[in-house]
Parts: structure tokens; sequence; C-alpha cells
């Protein structure tokens, strides 16, 4: 494997298991306390990451870029400068995150809807199964019970 392939298997895993970690804090799991811990050692490991430096720097100097025009142009239509850098961020974050996610093939808001229909419909279903065998184990205990008054009669 190339180290670009494994450098986006590696980011693609972090960001499965910070989407994860948002859910179950979302929740309010009991498995969120562990993780927490878990994932603040993750997050420093994850700034270090060489890939991350150059969107660092590519970001930088996108906004060095932003300001030297804001500089250049007159503000005559009262626009603010923060207007203007937020509608430029936005925009180019919008544009790259298109990119990562279609590259990287990541998880979207309906991916995760669809994960959380489907672990809902696996709960439900172990549910009823549990319910199912509880009410067989009732019932086998019952037939035991009357094999048992049965035999004791006979003796």
């Amino acid at each position: 494997m190339e180290a670009a392939s494994i450098l986006a298997i590696i980011i693609l895993i972090i960001a499965i298991l910070i989407m994860i970690y948002y859910y179950l804090q979302i929740t309010n799991n009991q498995i969120y306390q562990n993780i927490h811990s878990q994932a603040t050692g993750i997050s420093s490991r994850v700034g270090q990451e060489e890939y991350f430096t150059n969107i660092t720097d590519k970001m930088n100097d996108f906004s060095g870029k932003i300001k030297d025009r804001i500089q250049d142009e007159e503000d005559e239509e009262h626009i603010s400068k923060a207007d203007v850098i937020s509608n430029k961020i936005d925009q180019f974050i919008d544009e790259q995150s298109e990119q990562v996610i279609a590259d990287w093939d990541l998880v979207t808001h309906k991916d995760l809807d669809s994960i959380i229909e489907k672990y809902d419909s696996i709960e439900k279903d172990l549910n009823q199964y549990k319910q199912d065998n509880n009410n067989r184990v009732e019932t086998i205990e019952s037939r035991l019970n009357d094999i048992d008054k049965k035999l004791e009669e006979m003796e």
C-alpha cells in the first residue's frame, strides 16, 4: 500500500471513532465516560499528522490571501470584514469537504441515519427474541412442573 492510502485509512478510522464518540455523548451512554478519556489522547495525535499540518498551512495561506483582498478593497456596501471572511471560509470548506468525502468515501448524515435505523431494528428484534424466549422457558417450566406433579401422584 502507498503511504497516502495508509494515511487515508487511518484518518477514516479516526473519523469513524469520533462519530461514534459524539453519538455516545449525545445519547448519554455509560460507555461515553471511558471513551472520553481515550479520545483526548487521539485528538492530540491527530494534530501531529502531516496531512493535518498541511491542511493547516493551506488554511493559513488562504486566510492570508483573504486578508490581503479585504485590505485592498473599500467597504462601500458596509459589509463587515467578518462576514466576508466567514463567507470565503464557508465556500472553501464546502468545496474541500465534498472532495474529501468523495475521495475517502466518508460517512454522511444520511449514512449515519441509516445505521441508526438498522441498530434500532436489530435492538427491536433482539428484544422480541428475548420476550419470545422467556415465554418458551415459562411454558417449558410449566410443563415440567406438571410432569413432576403427575410423577408424584403416581408414586
